[in-house]
């Protein structure tokens, strides 16, 4: 594998930091103001990060939330909850896979496709 592919396969593992949008405090320790956190965040983006941010409107670039909402659009995970569900209802026994891989693959599918319900939700949606 050449080294522009394994960046590029890093670069679709990357995730947004939850902590850019729960934790505030982070981004106000030095005293910015949103114009300025926006603009530090276009300027930090490489890859198809930046590639992505370049497709907003230049007066959209100072709105935090405008270029968050992009990014999580692009590398989120929310569209991943009708894959999981999919791939679950169509999951079925393959030739030669015992009932315990089969048993553990369908626990693993059922916890990602309702992953935004609480775990006692889940474990019940399971048994």
């Amino acid at each position: 594998m050449h080294v522009q592919e394994k960046i590029v396969n890093l670069e679709r593992r990357i995730r947004i930091p939850n902590n850019f949008q729960t934790s505030p405090e982070l981004i106000s320790t030095n005293g910015w103001a949103d114009l300025r956190k926006a603009s530090q965040l276009v300027a930090s983006l490489r890859g198809s990060a930046g590639e992505d941010v370049q497709g907003i409107p230049p007066e959209k670039l100072t709105d935090l939330v405008t270029i968050q909402n992009a990014l999580e659009s692009r590398f989120g995970d929310s569209h991943l909850t009708q894959f999981h569900r999919t791939e679950l209802k169509t999951r079925r026994q393959k030739p030669g896979e015992s009932l315990q891989v089969l048993a553990a693959d369908v626990e693993r599918q059922m916890s990602l496709a309702n992953a935004e319900c609480p775990l006692d939700v889940r474990e019940s949606l399971a048994a």
